[in-house]
């Protein structure tokens, strides 16, 4: 917490955190490999953006932003972790302007990570299209901010329907993302993913596994979706950096895909996994 490291249990922020107020602060997830945080840099320019674009200051550079992931994972003893950063402004607003000198809370805690059974990547995810909510506003969508109203909503539907995830659409009837993942799809030994423009969130993940898609010389094009077009493509996955590439074998109600992952989605969780491991 903002450069100490605090016993889980004493750790607390104050009452007029605007991230607990308004949801007004930024987050990233990530997950360590043999206790190495991946893709640091790319998780620090997407919070430094984020940051940006809510008007937080960021009081942290590159480096003394991964020194402090990794000071915390190793006071931990963690090595396969799940790691949060959150970063939020303190001051309370009494009208509509905020507070011209506002404090800034950076804290950051690491789990030991607990993956998905083993079945859900070797037969695939079952998951659900999201009926309680729309999606964000695509100027929204790619901010990843604390105000998670919309995705915790659309979670709750997911676990009551016994899914593992949920597949936001917008209100032109787009799908954009998961709950806590992008959606790809493979068509012709093609890949496809909704645009960010659409209102997706920029993950990191997406970005991995794109580069990856290059390198083994898969094509993979950005194109807006709808659930019609889930029906007439041979393989669907998803990708967050907890799921990692996780494939889908039903859409409940519009697709069910065998077998189930298919070879496309197959080489990208190999080429991924070797990928995080080798760093």
């Amino acid at each position: 917490m903002n450069g100490k490291m605090v016993p889980e249990e004493s750790a607390s922020v104050s009452i007029f955190d605007r991230s607990y107020l308004y949801g007004e602060g930024a987050f990233e997830t990530m997950r360590a490999y043999n206790a190495k945080p991946a893709f640091c840099d790319m998780h620090y320019h997407r919070l430094k953006d984020s940051c940006e674009k809510l008007k937080i200051e960021l009081p942290l550079d590159e480096y003394s932003f991964e020194h402090a992931v990794v000071k915390t994972l190793n006071t931990n003893k963690l090595k396969d972790a799940f790691v949060r950063v959150t970063v939020s402004p303190v001051g309370l607003s009494t009208g509509i302007a905020r507070p011209s000198k506002m404090t800034t809370n950076v804290v950051i805690f690491a789990k030991p990570f607990k993956s998905k059974k083993a079945e859900v990547y070797s037969g695939g995810a079952k998951v659900i299209v999201v009926e309680s909510v729309y999606a964000d506003d695509p100027q929204m969508a790619e901010i990843k901010s604390t105000n998670y109203l919309t995705k915790m909503m659309a979670r709750m539907e997911v676990t009551s329907k016994k899914a593992e995830e949920g597949i936001f659409q917008s209100r032109d009837g787009l799908i954009l993302e998961a709950t806590a993942a992008n959606i790809f799809v493979v068509k012709k030994d093609r890949i496809f993913t909704p645009p960010l423009a659409d209102g997706c969130l920029p993950g990191i993940t997406r970005w991995v596994v794109m580069g990856i898609a290059e390198q083994l010389k898969i094509p993979c094009k950005e194109m807006s979706l709808t659930l019609d077009d889930l029906d007439g493509v041979d393989e669907i996955f998803m990708t967050s950096s907890t799921v990692e590439v996780l494939p889908v074998c039903n859409v409940v109600g519009v697709t069910e895909k065998s077998p189930c992952p298919g070879h496309i989605t197959r080489k990208l969780m190999r080429a991924y996994k070797e990928l995080v491991y080798s760093k």
